[in-house]
C-alpha cells in the first residue's frame, strides 16, 4: 500500500468543499478505502466523557450504513483505546485482535487485520475510523503509519473548519472564547484579542464549564469540538 502525503491532502482538498458533514465523512470513509484496500470501514465520534465511542457511519462493499445503534466504553476495547490516547495509528494482525477485542466484534472468520486511525484536533481525538481485514492482512511499515496520522490530522480539520462551531447551550462570547481555546489561545493571548480583562475571560470559561457539564478546560473544548460530528 502506497499513501503519500500529496495523495493525502488532494483528496482531503476535495473533501472541504463539501456542503454537508455527513457527506465529508462519507468521503473520508471512501478515501481510505481507496487509499488501504480495505474491506469494511466504520466511522466513530468520540467522546471522553465515559470514554464513549458512537457510531455514526460504515463503508462496505461500496454500500453505506448507518452505525447509530454502537455505542461502546473503548476502555473494554484496548486496541481502539491506544489509537484514541495516543492520537496515533494502529494496526494490529492475528492473534493480537482476538485477546484485545471484545467478544461482541469477533466474528465466525476471524479478522486477518484491524487498523484504528483517530482523528485528531489540537492533540484531542474527535472520532475515530477503524479499517477491517477480512480476507488477508497487509505488512503496514511505520513510513505508512506516519502518513495516516496526517491523514487524521487533517481529517479533523477539515470536519471541524469546514464550519462556524457553535454549542447551543453556550452564549456568543462563550462560543467565541470556546473557539479561540480550540484553537490553542492561552487566557493573557485572549486578552488582547478579545479585548477583556483576564477575569472576565475566565468567568465567561468557568460559565462555559458550567453549562456544559465539563470537568476542566480540555473536556469543555473536547466537548465543544465533538458536538459537531
Amino acid at each position: 500500500m502506497q499513501i503519500t502525503s500529496w495523495s493525502i491532502k488532494e483528496q482531503l482538498k476535495r473533501g472541504s468543499q463539501l456542503q454537508t458533514q455527513e457527506e465529508q465523512i462519507c468521503h473520508l470513509l471512501l478515501t481510505l478505502e481507496q487509499l488501504l484496500d480495505s474491506e469494511k470501514l466504520s466511522f466513530f465520534r468520540y467522546s471522553p466523557v465515559g470514554y464513549v465511542g458512537e457510531g455514526i457511519a460504515e463503508l462496505e462493499k461500496g454500500q453505506f450504513h448507518s452505525l447509530t445503534h454502537i455505542r461502546d466504553d473503548i476502555r473494554s476495547l484496548p486496541i481502539i483505546k491506544k489509537a484514541v490516547d495516543n492520537h496515533k495509528p494502529v494496526y494490529y494482525t492475528g492473534q493480537d485482535i482476538i485477546t484485545l477485542i471484545s467478544s461482541r466484534y469477533q466474528r465466525a472468520v476471524p479478522l486477518k487485520g484491524l487498523l484504528v486511525v483517530p482523528i485528531v484536533v489540537n492533540f484531542m481525538t474527535i472520532a475515530y475510523i477503524c479499517c477491517e481485514y477480512i480476507e488477508s492482512a497487509y505488512e503496514i511499515e511505520a513510513s505508512l503509519i506516519e502518513q495516516l496520522a496526517l491523514f487524521g490530522n487533517l481529517a479533523g480539520e477539515m470536519l471541524i473548519q469546514s464550519q462556524t462551531i457553535t454549542h447551543p447551550k453556550l452564549s456568543p462570547r462563550e462560543n467565541e472564547i470556546l473557539r479561540a481555546l480550540a484553537n490553542g489561545f492561552s487566557t493573557k493571548e485572549l486578552t488582547n484579542i478579545l479585548c477583556l480583562s483576564e477575569s472576565t475571560i475566565k468567568q465567561y470559561i468557568k460559565s462555559a464549564l458550567i453549562k456544559l457539564g465539563a470537568k476542566n478546560r480540555a473536556h469543555a473544548v473536547s466537548l465543544f469540538l465533538a458536538q459537531k460530528l
